[in-house]
């Protein structure tokens, strides 16, 4: 009773963080240790017949895939023509946060550039007219490379009210080497680093009407600026929720993107490689079958990723997770919200109502000309980005040699990243710039446990 009393208070329109904050709940379900991180355990128990098939989609998860044709390859070839990575694992080890840049030089494989055109409203979001939705830095033999990416940062400075400094380093990105001529001048330049998949399952089954405030019969609301135009189609939100700008609507939708776009692997959601009409070498490619993906292999990849657990550091506890008071008092929980409802369909057919902890609203918002996009012609476009979830944030941090934080890796340290705030979180980011020194190391403190 006490979870429907909450999840009922959750959906009501209006629902706020703070209140959230307030109510007594249920321990939310979702976190587990991670003895081996080899190994990311289920957010729940499953049965046999389950547990064997999210084995099957974690064994391909990690599978290298091969050249179409290879000798013994059996279902494991069709890589390319253009790709980014070989493998799921070579972005995401294991279900977690790609690497990011640790200096000036080359981007990291777990870095792609997207590329996108301005979408009209009602329409799907098109990549460049020469090199599709994905910079692929790697090919087939017989095929050109799209081109190289690589960063380089300078240093800006400030320090806070009291006097204690700090420093943000600035990126800037460099596309060399674009072996199919210029891209379009209109042409969004994304930089996107592999986000965790942790929890993928459970953001999943989270009601739109709890991320909207809107019952079933209620009007969406109104597009945020910079919301990709693909999203708002027949009068109403097609709610995405996975991608760093909530690209994808589901897990399947986010990973047959993947297999497409960065690895040339054709699957039941995209059929097609990304090759366009300049690159004739990429389109005469022989292919692994079609889909390259077989269903089965695919259905257990999206299955492996929907029961990845988040993982919970040793002895931390629900009190140490719980929202921290600051956390709660300058704003953050707005957006980063602490708990939401799932339901979860059973083997029967009925549904389990539970509560989750991802510190995420899930809705798309304005961060401020600093972190937004921009175009081929380096002009800033208008940029809405989802609320990312900080679950799991204490194990990238002690797990990590040198964790970086937001979409592109620019940020060192999580104070980095808060101070990287504007738009719409400029209120919350201001509010932290006037705590005290002791303040701001405490809620730093708790976020590094979440």
């Amino acid at each position: 009773m006490r979870a429907a009393g909450l999840l009922a208070a959750l959906l009501a329109a209006g629902a706020v963080a703070g209140s959230v904050a307030a109510q007594p709940s249920p321990d939310p379900i979702g976190l587990q240790l991670f003895p081996d991180s080899r190994h990311p355990p289920a957010y729940q128990g499953l049965d046999a017949a389950a547990q064997a098939r999210v084995d099957l989609g974690h064994a391909v998860f990690n599978t290298q895939w091969v050249v179409a044709g290879t000798p013994g390859a059996a279902r494991r070839d069709g890589l390319g023509p253009l790709f980014n990575g070989a493998s799921c694992d070579g972005c995401h080890n294991e279900g977690a946060r790609g690497r990011g840049p640790l200096g000036d030089g080359p981007a990291p494989e777990a870095m792609v550039v997207q590329l996108a055109l301005p979408a009209r409203a009602g329409q799907p979001e098109l990549g460049d007219p020469r090199y599709g939705h994905d910079l692929n830095t790697a090919a087939l033999p017989g095929v050109a490379a799209e081109g190289t990416v690589s960063i380089r940062y300078h240093e800006r400075t400030g320090r806070y009210p009291d006097g204690t400094a700090w420093s943000l380093r600035v990126p800037q990105y460099l596309l060399t080497d674009l072996r199919y001529g210029a891209l379009s001048a209109h042409t969004i330049v994304k930089p996107r680093l592999a986000p965790a998949l942790f929890g993928d399952g459970l953001l999943e089954a989270v009601p739109q009407s709890a991320i909207t405030g809107q019952g079933s019969a209620g009007q969406a609301p109104a597009a945020p600026a910079g919301a990709p135009a693909w999203q708002w189609q027949d009068g109403g939100r097609r709610l995405g929720r996975f991608g760093w700008q909530g690209a994808s609507i589901s897990v399947r939708e986010q990973t047959g993107k993947a297999f497409a776009r960065e690895m040339g692997l054709t699957n039941s959601v995209i059929g097609s490689d990304d090759c366009t009409a300049v690159q004739s070498a990429c389109r005469a490619q022989p292919n692994g079958g079609s889909p390259e993906v077989s269903d089965d292999l695919f259905d257990a990849v999206v299955a492996f990723e929907r029961w990845l657990a988040v993982p919970r550091l040793p002895g931390s506890d629900a009190d140490s997770r719980a929202p921290n008071t600051l956390f709660v008092q300058i704003g953050c929980a707005a957006c980063h919200r602490p708990r939401l409802p799932v339901m979860l369909p059973r083997a029967d057919g009925s549904i389990a109502r539970a509560i989750i902890a991802p510190y995420t609203d899930l809705r798309l918002h304005d961060l401020g000309a600093e972190l937004a996009d921009r175009d081929a012609g380096g002009h800033t476009v208008a940029t809405a980005w989802r609320t990312a979830p900080l679950w799991g944030l204490g194990y990238r941090v002690h797990r990590e040699h040198v964790p970086t934080f937001l979409h592109d890796g620019r940020a060192r340290t999580i104070e980095e990243a808060i101070l990287w705030h504007d738009g719409k979180a400029r209120a919350a980011r201001s509010a932290f710039e006037q705590l005290t020194a002791a303040q701001r190391r405490a809620l730093l403190q708790w976020l590094a446990m979440l």
